[in-house]
């Protein structure tokens, strides 16, 4: 790396919000933008205390000539240290607990991720015109180097983005001491070419189409509308932002201690500022009366739907606020594609199909990264099984189907 210098930083703070931004393309938006990833810290959301230790590897061309300043940034990837794995999306406690047991080291670990957020995006972020593969190796070889430097269990990329997941399974298949593929069932639905929403309903099967007819027909006689609203709209009413962070809270409370609350009301709060644009909500009213509301975040190419909270539990609104209606959205807008979030079978018969999304795991220990390869076919197979039962669920006329696809 003669040519390059790698760092390693606390905070996205630490880095210049144009200088991060010129690498993010439209599919790294808005998961992979400074912005986002800096909201979580700044919000308190993504910090040490929980449980997410910020350690982001940037590489630099050194200037050709005279000391002083620093090179120009041309790769990056927002990294973090973790002691646990709560709010990985991916369960990799039983591989701790075994680890453990033998008295080896699986914590703390390195992750590369976009935190909380079980989406396929993560990726090593080039310059254009660069060469993004060979930068790449080099963020990721400099990521296990500080690993073993630093005495951690090894380093995970979770949820990688689709040329990343092919970058890395190139590796994987270099030699038994590199990278274990771990598939993970997800939902996606991409648009095959619907005009809007009618039409997508028009590929659902009869009994379907008029399960879905039927539940919009329901909320519009009781009185419940929807929009989805924008960032300036959004901020533009008074409390309801707010009123969105308590819902957040409020549903996460009936879960206990399987509540997935990872972001404090500061970042709720912190979004008109932080971020012009990049999310939505989508909110059910009862006249003027906000009744439930779900989170999005929009990219150019893809919608991402997280987080539901209601004041009342009204049939088939959920499904309105985090299905439907971000559907109806993404084609009114011509986003090309809405990825739903994990979890949830009912997905499947609302018109999202399954797929598996992969993670990547590099124990140091050569004896843990044998036991974990040893089991993960089993565990692929697992996945891939439930992938093709939840598939056969899909409402699609035997014509219409549009098939897994590709995350």
């Amino acid at each position: 790396m003669a040519d390059y210098s790698l760092e390693i930083l606390a905070s996205m703070g630490e880095i210049d919000p144009a200088d991060w931004d010129a690498l993010i393309d439209n599919a790294s938006r808005p998961l992979l933008s400074h912005a986002f990833l800096k909201l979580l810290e700044t919000s308190g959301s993504i910090c040490p205390a929980t449980g997410w230790t910020p350690a982001h590897f940037l590489l630099r061309r050194d200037r050709p000539s005279g000391p002083g300043g620093t090179g120009r940034l041309i790769a990056a990837a927002p990294f973090y240290l973790r002691d646990d794995s709560w709010g990985d999306f991916v369960f990799d406690q039983e591989f701790a607990r075994a680890a453990e047991a033998a008295g080896r080291a699986w914590y703390p670990k390195l992750v590369g991720a976009v935190p909380v957020t079980p989406a396929p995006a993560w990726r090593v972020l080039t310059a254009p015109g660069e060469d993004g593969p060979a930068l790449g190796e080099l963020i990721l070889q400099g990521a296990r180097d500080a690993a073993k430097e630093a005495g951690l269990g090894g380093v995970h990329i979770l949820w990688p983005a689709p040329a990343q997941a092919a970058a890395l399974r190139k590796r994987a298949k270099a030699g038994p001491e590199d990278w274990v593929e771990w598939p993970h069932q997800a939902f996606l639905w991409k648009n095959r070419g619907w005009a809007d929403f009618p039409a997508w309903l028009s590929s659902f099967s009869k009994n379907m189409r008029r399960n879905v007819l039927r539940e919009r027909k329901a909320l519009a006689e009781a009185g419940i509308s929807t929009r989805v609203l924008g960032p300036a709209e959004a901020a533009a009413r008074p409390g309801l932002i707010e009123a969105f962070s308590q819902l957040y809270e409020s549903h996460n409370d009936k879960f206990g201690p399987w509540a997935a609350k990872f972001l404090t009301p500061d970042f709720f709060l912190g979004l008109p500022e932080a971020m012009a644009s990049g999310w939505a909500l989508s909110v059910g009213f009862r006249g003027d009366e906000v009744l439930a509301m779900a989170f999005l975040l929009e990219g150019p190419d893809r919608l991402y739907g997280r987080y539901y909270g209601a004041r009342e539990e009204v049939p088939g609104l959920h499904f309105e606020l985090c299905y439907y209606r971000p559907v109806e959205y993404a084609l009114e807008k011509g986003i090309s594609s809405f990825d739903p979030g994990m979890g949830s079978p009912h997905k499947a018969r609302r018109g999202f199909a399954s797929l598996l999304a992969p993670s990547f795991h590099l124990p140091l220990d050569p004896d843990l990264r044998a036991m974990m390869a040893r089991y993960m076919p089993q565990i692929a197979q697992a996945e891939a099984a439930q992938v093709e039962e939840l598939n056969r669920d899909l409402p699609y006329k035997a014509t219409a189907s549009p098939g897994p696809g590709g995350a």
